[in-house]
């Protein structure tokens, strides 16, 4: 199969709590990368507030989905693979 690795992955959903990378490293990580920067990302947390949410929109994440609300994760996963 031609292309990059990269070609393959439609998105990336991530924790905001991990012991050695949190989320919002690994998404500006994501955003600094050439290869990856147009990912799309989508962090999942039971964290909320303005803090968090603020931190979501500044690292560039397109969407924040709290914990315990499958229905709207999966929601939010259909939208990204058919954009």
């Amino acid at each position: 199969q031609e292309g990059s690795i990269y070609d393959q992955i439609s998105l990336v959903i991530s924790d905001i709590e991990m012991p050695e990378m949190d989320g919002y490293t690994l998404t500006a990580e994501i955003r600094r990368n050439a290869d990856l920067k147009n990912l799309y990302v989508i962090l999942h947390s039971s964290l909320s507030g303005v803090f968090n949410q603020a931190m979501v929109e500044r690292v560039g994440a397109n969407t924040f989905i709290a914990k315990f609300n499958p229905d709207e994760l999966g929601n939010a996963v259909k939208s990204a693979l058919t954009q």
